[in-house]
């Protein structure tokens, strides 16, 4: 008997979860997804290694993706502007918008847009759902890749709500006019560069610690002020900066949850741990989650509830792991040394277990 799996979302991971149950075969997949037009902004993204095997575990192998070698990253002191560690990265740098439409490519026929979840019951032999556009379905199982915000968080599992993660952060993207090829960061964490769009273009964040929407109404010129002495590649993007270019202002909220499935439902990606991107894990930790996913809803004679409570603990302990340090990194922004946690997660096998 075909499986039915409804995924609500179409971002990043619930994408990547209908590319894996659709290459299994016997799977009938539904994706819905409340915005009308599948867009993304197009901030950076960094996939390690592991994240990619996730990709090939679920038949998907990095081509016609605009995406750079992330290979490693030099921290600065911000007030001398001297090198004071190399670190070795695996994996590339792509944008959220690229990757989106690159998942969308090969399961966008599965995906009907503008259209909302309504009501949800796990019925135990199947779960019943009514949409917004008035039509109706019985599911074997249903994932909630619905993003931090998440309905179905909301509505099967009770919450909670997003909390403040302690920063917020201004991303940007300039001219790589100094033709960088490498990714630079202050070792207080605060100003970091990567290289995006096969070296054509610098994408900049500036993290700003402390309560929420503080430094929101200071420009990047104002921003820039505090780093007008420094040398090095980093002198480019703070020159940049001057010039003032868009940039997007946010809270960095988190997700901090331990249920992630009952029954014939279970959360996936930002819905169940949406994290600090301070050290760049949260995509592929949601592409981790569908790999994990596809495999265990596609095994045969494995009923879908039984598939979903062995996801949650395998991926939950993984995936926590990663948030904890996530967040931990974003407390101690500022600091002396803050950067050092990208060597730490780029060479420890918490990144990618499970």
């Amino acid at each position: 008997m075909t499986r039915r799996v409804l995924i609500i979302g179409a971002g990043l991971t619930g994408l990547a979860l209908a590319n894996g149950l659709r290459r299994a075969g016997d799977i009938e997949v539904t994706v819905v997804e409340q915005a009308p037009v599948i867009t993304e902004a197009g901030w950076a993204i960094s996939l390690t290694d592991r994240h990619l095997e996730a990709l090939r575990h679920l038949g998907l192998v990095l081509r016609d993706l605009t995406a750079d070698p992330l290979a490693r990253t030099i921290m600065f002191d911000p007030n001398t502007s001297v090198p004071v560690r190399i670190t070795a990265m695996d994996g590339v740098v792509t944008t959220r918008s690229e990757l989106q439409l690159w998942l969308w490519g090969p399961v966008g026929d599965l995906v009907r847009t503008g259209i909302t979840a309504v009501t949800i019951n796990d019925s135990g032999p199947h779960v019943e759902v009514a949409f917004s556009d008035g039509t109706s379905g019985e599911f074997d199982a249903v994932v909630g890749a619905d993003g931090i915000n998440s309905w179905t968080r909301r509505t099967v599992f009770g919450g909670p709500d997003p909390t403040y993660a302690g920063s917020a952060v201004v991303r940007f993207q300039v001219p790589n006019t100094g033709g960088l090829d490498l990714a630079a960061m202050t070792s207080d964490g605060r100003l970091g560069l990567f290289v995006l769009n096969g070296g054509t273009t610098l994408h900049g964040v500036v993290f700003l610690p402390g309560e929420p929407d503080n430094n929101r109404d200071r420009t990047l010129t104002e921003l820039a002020e505090g780093y007008g002495d420094l040398r090095g590649p980093l002198a480019s993007l703070v020159k940049a900066m001057r010039t003032e270019p868009v940039g997007f202002y946010a809270n960095i909220n988190q997700v901090v949850t331990d249920k992630w499935a009952a029954g014939r439902i279970a959360l996936a990606g930002d819905a169940a741990h949406a994290m600090s991107p301070r050290l760049g894990q949260g995509a592929g930790v949601g592409l981790q989650d569908a790999a994990v996913l596809s495999e265990l809803l596609t095994l045969p004679d494995l009923p879908a509830p039984v598939a979903l409570a062995g996801y949650a603990g395998i991926r939950r302990p993984a995936a926590q792991l990663v948030q904890q340090r996530s967040h931990a990194a974003t407390l101690r922004i500022g600091q002396a040394g803050a950067a050092l946690e990208l060597h730490t997660l780029a060479n420890s096998g918490a990144a990618g277990s499970g």
